[in-house]
């Protein structure tokens, strides 16, 4: 069993760290001599299509006789709420919606910034999350974790400060302010994540929804609602601008490159797989190893990207990285520090986490 768990954790780090670097990957390569592969919208239809092959596991599942065959008006064993109809699948919709545009402006966000401040600066997601969660879904926060937060603030603050002096794939200094366009690009992206997460667990408060099916689900619709906004875009604004909605350049661009088009299918598959070892692994782990895991996860795509050479080791970027490593952890719990702190600022800390359902048992990319 210890193996078995191990070797998920392991995958799971993996494939959720080929996401972030097959997609800066396809980022640098040149389908122009003076141009290289800029299609966001064309990275997040991408995505979707990994996020869709979630169905190809249910259907195995079944296939195989271990899911559930209860009809769409009964209630899963265990979970005391129905479960979502099918004709209200389209619901479902609202937070594909979300992640479109949040997916686009992290694409958008990678393209002008390092892959490990990109990877870092998602970081603050749990904070859009925990304000969201206040506002619209009325839950408390407690002193503790309010002081997670502002660690993580803090952190992302550092690592924003890092891009200035961060070095490209030919060791010439990026111009800053473009990495400070695609640090708050993907802060914006982290909104409609957040956004994202608030609807759903409004959702999954209501009905019962298999976490496949809701990956699943969000990407046929998030897939869709993609390809009809390139389609619409193309049509009205966007045909011979060779900008990101012109669909025809979209597609001579991806099949210009042998290597893109290998890419795109390398990071349909590391998604599919991310999915699907992530709600495995969670039905064994908690939600604080989960946590850390994801920290490994920051960790290895640093790494990577130094290994390549896409970026140098700046000390700055370090030291934000242990403040949002140390802040996210606290806020989830994986770490307990209470007696290093004063009585006041524990007095009211609560055992229930702010962040409920959604974002323990399925991980994006």
């Amino acid at each position: 069993m210890r193996t078995a768990v191990v070797t998920l954790a392991l995958s799971l780090i993996v494939t959720g760290c080929l996401n972030s670097i097959f997609t800066k990957y396809q980022d640098n390569q040149y389908v122009a001599p003076d141009r290289k592969f800029e299609q966001p919208v064309l990275q997040t239809l991408q995505m979707f299509i990994g996020e869709a092959a979630a169905f190809l596991f249910v259907l195995a599942r079944k296939y195989n006789g271990n899911a559930s065959s209860s009809s769409d008006d009964t209630q899963l064993p265990g979970s005391g709420k129905p479960q979502l109809p099918r004709a209200k699948s389209y619901l479902l919709a609202i937070p594909a919606f979300c992640d479109l545009l949040g997916t686009t402006l992290m694409n958008l966000g990678l393209m002008y910034s390092p892959v490990s401040i990109y990877q870092m600066t998602r970081g603050a997601l749990i904070i859009f999350v925990a304000l969201f969660s206040i506002t619209f879904l009325k839950r408390t926060i407690s002193r503790v974790e309010w002081f997670a937060l502002l660690l993580v603030v803090t952190g992302i603050t550092i690592v924003g400060l890092s891009g200035k002096s961060n070095a490209g794939a030919e060791g010439v200094t990026e111009a800053h302010p473009k990495v400070f366009l695609g640090i708050l690009l993907i802060l914006l992206a982290q909104v409609f994540t957040a956004t994202q997460f608030v609807v759903e667990e409004h959702i999954v408060n209501r009905w019962t929804v298999e976490p496949l099916s809701l990956v699943g689900y969000e990407g046929t619709f998030g897939g869709l609602l993609t390809f009809l906004g390139m389609l619409v875009g193309w049509i009205t604004f966007a045909h011979g601008t060779k900008g990101p909605f012109d669909l025809v350049n979209s597609w001579n661009d991806f099949i210009s490159n042998e290597t893109i088009i290998w890419s795109s299918f390398a990071i349909m598959c590391s998604i599919g797989l991310f999915n699907f070892i992530g709600i495995t692994l969670t039905s064994v782990l908690s939600a604080t190893a989960r946590s850390t895991i994801d920290t490994c996860r920051t960790l290895l795509v640093w790494i990577i990207s130094l290994w390549l050479g896409w970026e140098s080791f700046v000390f700055l970027q370090l030291v934000g990285f242990c403040f949002l490593v140390f802040g996210t952890l606290l806020f989830n719990g994986a770490i307990n520090i209470d007696k290093y702190l004063p009585s006041w600022l524990t007095a009211d800390k609560s055992t229930v986490r702010i962040i409920d359902v959604v974002d323990e048992q399925i991980e994006r990319q």
